[in-house]
């Protein structure tokens, strides 16, 4: 039986993927899957993937975002695919300390929804972090707050789990777009009728390993529309 899902949404994620997957295969979890997101990545990370699978790990496999291109809607796409009590996102890049996943998971025996924060107790950075993403990640959130009232610290962590159910509520009302899933699976679970039991889980987060970073003017520009519509649909 599978307890946990662990989906990682990729886009050219090669270099960077088996390594994670390997750190997780060696953390000490049980009962879990390991779903890769891939959005059709020309480096072949799904491939590689898959290739690794075969090998005599059935716990793993990739999926294919072949509709709206974009991290959030692969993450949704993994979510909908998982098959655990228990869904959590976590980046490709190595970022995420596979060191903090059990801690996070654990948040779930009392909550419906857990963050990896960065700042709360427990949570910083394994390495100087360049000042420009600091005020960036700090400026995002400051708008969270500001334009949603999302009242969490690091609403812009791309590190999070939440209970299948806590999922299935709020999936009928996601319109994901963009790379910020978890701001609006916040947004829309505590803005329902229904309680939702929300902690900050504090973790360390680094420097990626490989490849570039997918931060862009055209990805802050599309963040930007994504509260102001997130905020619309509230008061339509």
């Amino acid at each position: 039986m599978i307890r946990y899902s662990i989906v990682v949404p990729t886009l050219n994620e090669r270099e960077n993927i088996l390594l994670l997957i390997g750190r997780i295969e060696k953390s000490g979890l049980e009962n879990y899957e390991i779903i890769v997101a891939d959005e059709n990545s020309p480096d072949g990370t799904a491939a590689a993937v898959n290739a690794y699978a075969a090998e005599g790990h059935p716990n793993v496999r990739a999926i294919l975002n072949d509709g709206e291109p974009g991290l959030s809607p692969s993450i949704v796409k993994g979510f909908q695919a998982a098959q655990g009590e228990f869904l959590c996102c976590m980046d490709g890049d190595l970022q995420h300390d596979v060191a903090d996943l059990a801690g996070l998971l654990g948040e779930l025996e009392t909550h419906d929804f857990a963050i990896g924060s960065r700042y709360v107790r427990g949570g910083g950075f394994r390495e100087k972090w360049n000042p420009f993403r600091v005020l960036v990640s700090r400026t995002a959130a400051a708008m969270a707050h500001i334009i949603l009232g999302v009242r969490v610290k690091d609403p812009m962590s791309g590190f999070f789990a939440l209970r299948r159910e806590a999922f299935e509520r709020a999936a009928p009302q996601l319109s994901p777009k963009g790379f910020k899933i978890m701001l609006e699976l916040l947004y829309v679970l505590t803005n329902s009728s229904e309680p939702c039991r929300v902690v900050e889980h504090g973790i360390t987060f680094g420097l990626r390993e490989h490849g570039k970073s997918k931060l862009s003017a055209k990805v802050m520009l599309d963040y930007v529309g994504m509260l102001c519509a997130l905020r619309r649909s509230r008061h339509a």
